[in-house]
Order: C-alpha cells, then sequence, then structure tokens
C-alpha cells in the first residue's frame, strides 16, 4: 500500500468537547491546527498503564472486510486522511503499539508508527515527541501471540530505529525457538509464564509497565484481544472512527465486529462516556473514557 506525501487533508471541526478542565496546553501548534483541539490523556499511576484503543468501522459495525489483502482498515475508512492523521497522532503519543499476531499477518508489510500511516505529518511526529515528549522517535512495537506463530520476515522487525517486542506464552516461546533457532536472539521476547494459550492482559501490561516503563500503550486490535483488555477491564479510552459505508456479511463472508470471541451481558458490557466529536468530510471521530474511575 502506497501513501501520499503531500498533504490532502480536510479540516476536522470538533462538534462536542468534553475534556476535563484539569488538562492542560499540550500538543504542538501544527499538530493542534490539524485536529482543531489539544489532545492529552490522565497520566498513569505508579502501578499501571493507561490504555487507549483505536478502531475505524463501517456503520453496520464491521472493522474489517476479512479478505486476504484487504483486510486492514485503510479498506473500511476508504483510506481517509483524517482517519490516517488521528492514527498518527495516537501513535506518535504512545509509549507503545500493541497488537496481535493476526493483526501483524493480516495487514502485511504495515509498520505501526506514526509515519508509515501519516507521512505527511513525519515531521512535526517526530519533533513533538523528541522536544516536547522526550521520547525515542518511535514507539515500542509489541506483538501478543499465544501461540508463538510470528513471521519475523515483517518489516515491523527491520525498521532502522524501531524497537519491538514480543509478548507470548511459555508453550509460544518453545515454538518460536523451534521456528526461528538462533535468528530469534535478535529480537526481544518475553513471556508471561501462562499456560493456557492467550497471553493474560495484566501480565503483559506489568511486563510493559516493569521492564520497559510504558505508561501511555495505544491498542491496535484487533477484536479477539481487545475483548480480552475489555473482559478484564482495561481500556481506558476508546478512540473510534465512524466510516460512511456499509459492508455487510453473510455465513460466507465473515466481516468481524470492534470485539470478536467476548460477549458480555447487560451486567457485565464495559460503559463509556463520550469526550469528544469531530467531523471531517462525512466521517465522525469519536473519543470515549471509561466509566470507571482511572485504575490505581
Amino acid at each position: 500500500m502506497i501513501i501520499p506525501k503531500e498533504r490532502t487533508m480536510r479540516s476536522i471541526n470538533t462538534l462536542i468537547e468534553r475534556s476535563p478542565s484539569t488538562e492542560r496546553p499540550f500538543l504542538s501548534t501544527p499538530l493542534k491546527t490539524a485536529y482543531d483541539g489539544d489532545l492529552m490523556f490522565p497520566r498513569s499511576t505508579e502501578n499501571s498503564v493507561y490504555v487507549l484503543a483505536n478502531f475505524v468501522m463501517t456503520l453496520d459495525g464491521r472493522v474489517s472486510y476479512h479478505i486476504p489483502g484487504k483486510s486492514g482498515g485503510g479498506e473500511i475508512s476508504g483510506f481517509n486522511d483524517e482517519d490516517r492523521y488521528v492514527m498518527g497522532l495516537l501513535r506518535s503519543l504512545a509509549d507503545a503499539v500493541l497488537f496481535g499476531s493476526g493483526t501483524l499477518h493480516g495487514d502485511p508489510g504495515h509498520v505501526r508508527i506514526a509515519e508509515f500511516i501519516c507521512p505527511s505529518f513525519q515531521d512535526e511526529f517526530r519533533s513533538f515527541r523528541q522536544t516536547v515528549l522526550k521520547k525515542p522517535v518511535y514507539p515500542l512495537n509489541v506483538v501478543i501471540t499465544g501461540s508463538g506463530r510470528i513471521n519475523l520476515d515483517e518489516p515491523t522487525f527491520h525498521t532502522s530505529g524501531l524497537s519491538t517486542l514480543i509478548i507470548t506464552t511459555a508453550g509460544g516461546y518453545e515454538r518460536l525457538r523451534r521456528d526461528h533457532g538462533r535468528s530469534l536472539a535478535a529480537t526481544t521476547v518475553r513471556t508471561t509464564g501462562d499456560k493456557e494459550e492467550r497471553v493474560s492482559p495484566r501480565a503483559a501490561l506489568r511486563i510493559l509497565h516493569e521492564e520497559f516503563a510504558v505508561e501511555h500503550l495505544l491498542h491496535e486490535g484487533g477484536p479477539t484481544l481487545l475483548g480480552q483488555f475489555l473482559a478484564h477491564d482495561l481500556v481506558d479510552e476508546v478512540f473510534l472512527t465512524l466510516s460512511p459505508q456499509v459492508a455487510g456479511q453473510d455465513e460466507t463472508h465473515r466481516r468481524p465486529g470492534m470485539v470478536e470471541g467476548w460477549p458480555f451481558s447487560p451486567d457485565t458490557a464495559p460503559w463509556y462516556d463520550l469526550i469528544s466529536l469531530k467531523m471531517a468530510r462525512s466521517h465522525l471521530y469519536l473519543r470515549y473514557r471509561t466509566r470507571r474511575p482511572v485504575r490505581e
């Protein structure tokens, strides 16, 4: 997928803004102007990571066409410039970007850094991270895999200046060793010690916070992995782009929603409050914050 470097964005307009008054001005002027407002997050506490999730969704609630080579968010957003800018902005704010091995393989070649998705703001993103946030140019890229099935040839593991981390189970680590042998030594891997097939979200956050000093984590899915974090009450904010198209589905063409594999009941379903609503063209950009107190 080739993304043009010229700026073709139209104005993002803020329709609703309910950010708490305790938030101070934060974004650099060029980024604030493009976003039509400021953007910052509560500080993580001493024992937790503040988790943001970002998705783009059709009017009928689909987040992927689930078609080989066309399963990424670009097909859902229509490769919308403003959606790419919001994604780039969130990546520039995060200490780390987390995603599952299914997302890694389902959207091959995608590198989860701000300038990949929105290269026209590359200089502004870099300047903001280095001069304001005092962070490395790129956020840590974190791949979650319970099975250990990872293609280490993906550019995620070969981008200059990009640090990567694989978090897996004990069984997943053994598979990584079998499949990749000595070449695995060039990749940072941590195991949670889980005997189950899935990585524990809480264990993953503990590793990220204690070993990698992650305070703000951007969760980029996929739907099953997001469901795990939601089921453990670990998603503090949700950024959702609503794209004005309808994907549809049938028994043959299954299109996943934002959460898969984790059915909530009315008593357990997570609730969120609308923090802001923005619009560009016919796309809506929504920001939600959890109703529960920020985790201590």
